[in-house]
């Protein structure tokens, strides 16, 4: 005999995919002791603890709670499948994590996309660092995750799905705008505005140290809009890999932005998803969707130069 509900596994499921109660009752409109109702209810019936607190980051999946939500995003996939009117309808959830700069840029037109074709599909999304989100990957508290590929040895797939260029942000007037293109060197001496997130800051060193010189590293944030109106208020420059439409700041003021010469390659953007479980019907369609937006702004680019 079957002892829980449907509701109950999917209030356990969005709990830990918004690792809230809180968060996971505003997703369902409900309440959030309806959430924290289920998860208790779940908890006493396997015997077993699903979530641990973390201090100023919500709830994490236990060991045991990681085993059975990945059951339980099994059962709902196929419980949602069953309910379809056609046997080739795409239904269910999809948790898609994205890299903060990446995700503003290229996310919500793929939802949107998404969704046209495929409505009833739920789609929630998840920003993180990208250390942060292969770790979701890992665990299956995500389907999918858009990320820069930094040579990382995990344990996911990856995907490639573009190229995006890394470039030098100025203020307007800067000397160096008078250039077509930069090298690294042009930036030895220059104050630098340092994006300082896990492995981007990596990265953005590295440039530096592959052209044999050191950064003047003036400011470390984590915040992408905090360093470009920094930089359009002059006070350094910087480089970053995303490009928002429009070069202005948060507040404003124009910004000029520089490619680099060749001596400097793109970076690859990949959709990481797990090496031990097979994709959802869903994240394989959102995969599609994602390759079909990119291949049309590399064709875009393309033909704008």
């Amino acid at each position: 005999m079957i002892h829980f509900s449907l509701r109950q596994i999917e209030y356990f499921v969005a709990a830990a995919q918004c690792r809230s109660t809180v968060n996971a009752a505003k997703s369902l409109s409900v309440s959030q002791p309806s959430i924290s109702n289920a998860i208790a209810e779940l908890e006493a019936l396997w015997d077993e603890r699903l979530f641990v607190r973390i201090p100023g980051k919500g709830i994490e999946l236990s060991s045991a709670g990681t085993r059975r939500y990945q059951q339980a995003r099994q059962l709902l996939q196929s419980a949602a499948q069953l309910s379809a009117k056609e046997t080739d309808s795409v239904v269910g959830d999809l948790s898609v994590g994205c890299f903060a700069t990446l995700g503003a840029r290229h996310v919500p037109t793929m939802v949107e996309r998404f969704k046209q074709r495929f409505p009833e599909v739920r789609v929630a999304i998840v920003e993180g660092d990208t250390e942060e989100l292969i770790e979701r990957v890992e665990r299956g508290t995500l389907d999918l995750a858009l990320i820069y590929d930094m040579n990382l040895a995990r344990k996911v797939k990856l995907q490639a799905v573009g190229l995006q260029s890394p470039y030098v942000l100025l203020p307007e007037g800067h000397h160096l705008a008078a250039k077509a293109s930069l090298c690294i060197q042009d930036l030895q001496t220059e104050p630098f505005i340092l994006l300082d997130l896990p492995h981007s800051r990596d990265y953005f060193l590295s440039l530096f140290r592959s052209g044999g010189v050191e950064p003047n590293v003036i400011m470390e944030l984590r915040s992408v809009e905090m360093v470009r109106s920094l930089v359009a208020h002059g006070h350094g420059v910087s480089i970053l890999v995303t490009r928002p439409a429009g070069d202005l700041s948060y507040d404003g003021r124009p910004i000029v932005c520089r490619p680099f010469d060749a001596s400097i390659p793109p970076q690859r953007v990949v959709i990481a998803s797990s090496q031990t479980q097979n994709p959802s019907r869903p994240a394989e369609a959102f995969v599609v969707v994602m390759r079909e937006l990119f291949n049309e702004a590399d064709t875009l680019e393309t033909s704008t130069i």
